[in-house]
């Protein structure tokens, strides 16, 4: 085995690929039992509930941020040698993909009841970034296939937001903008900041932009959670919140790297199919973890991972 993973066989490489897939669907829900450990709670801290969060979770981009560099440096990529201009890149890359998207992201998920809603509604930030791709490279297009894809991913969003035996207007009284709407948001600037990437890591060691990203963008997800009121002599870790700590940060740094290395022997559209695993797999964890899958959520996750393959699938074409 650890033969066909130097030589990045076919079979080695799709493996990778589903492990890192199955992983980036994890933290939607082990963000809110980590919170629940911390005792992070609007009853216990009333107005700085979401500084609090934010405070806390920076954690996790910062340690993670450390371990893809320290990653980086394993592998011989020199971290602090970077230009003038490569650190300005880095900056407003963890400023865009971490703190802002972040700070949506992570209010959104704790708003939306469902871990499951929460896990498909991130997704959109696919969705958008074919929508927005044409505005930032020319040789990208709309086809009538990336739409019906497009259509048939936010049908999908739609009908997940339905709940059984109530009206669409009763299902949808339950949508807030700080719910379902942030976890919108998070989506468009996440698809933003992807399109920012594929410009600034042409010069760059795509390990260490991604490193220094999650440092910096930590950095400001924490201040910005201690503007909010949130306090670090507040944060009470015990064993299990250390331990979800760890592997929430090694949840964000583990698939990249893992992801870095599968695009050396395949490319990244035949890879990116596997992106439907993402939502299957925040799914069964949030299942695991004791929540409800209606059918009707059943039909919305089917509807978003077919739009993502057929996506995928039309832009292998394209190639």
């Amino acid at each position: 085995m650890l033969e066909k993973l130097k030589k990045g066989s076919p079979a080695a490489v799709t493996f990778a690929a589903i492990i890192a897939c199955l992983i980036w669907g994890m933290p939607f829900k082990l963000l809110k039992v980590f919170y629940n450990e911390l005792h992070i709670s609007p009853e216990t801290f009333g107005h700085a509930y979401n500084g609090q969060m934010l405070l806390a979770v920076s954690l996790r981009f910062f340690l993670s941020g450390c371990m893809t560099l320290l990653f980086a440096r394993a592998t011989k990529n020199r971290i602090f040698s970077l230009k003038r201009t490569q650190w300005l890149h880095v900056a407003i890359m963890g400023l865009v993909s971490t703190t802002i998207s972040y700070y949506f992201f992570n209010i959104g998920n704790v708003n939306i009841t469902s871990s499951v809603n929460a896990s498909l509604l991130g997704q959109s930030g696919i969705f958008f970034g074919v929508m927005l791709s044409p505005l930032f490279f020319k040789e990208e297009r709309i086809t009538v296939w990336k739409l019906l894809a497009l259509l048939l991913g936010f049908c999908g969003l739609f009908i997940s937001q339905l709940k059984p035996g109530v009206s669409v207007g009763e299902s949808f009284a339950s949508v807030s903008l700080h719910g379902e709407g942030f976890m919108l948001i998070h989506g468009i600037i996440f698809a933003i900041a992807t399109m920012l990437g594929k410009h600034y890591t042409t010069d760059l060691n795509p390990f260490v932009m991604t490193g220094w990203n999650l440092v910096i963008g930590s950095v400001g997800l924490g201040l910005l959670g201690m503007y909010m009121g949130g306090r670090l002599s507040a944060l009470t870790f015990t064993p299990k919140a250390v331990f979800l700590l760890l592997v929430l940060a090694a949840a964000s740094a583990i698939p990249f790297s893992v992801w870095y290395w599968c695009t050396k022997f395949m490319e990244v559209g035949r890879l990116s199919i596997f992106k439907f695993l993402v939502p299957v797999s925040g799914s069964i964890i949030a299942v695991l973890f004791g929540e409800t899958f209606t059918p009707i959520l059943g039909i919305g996750l089917v509807m978003v991972c077919a739009s993502i393959v057929l996506i995928n699938l039309n832009f292998q074409k394209e190639g």
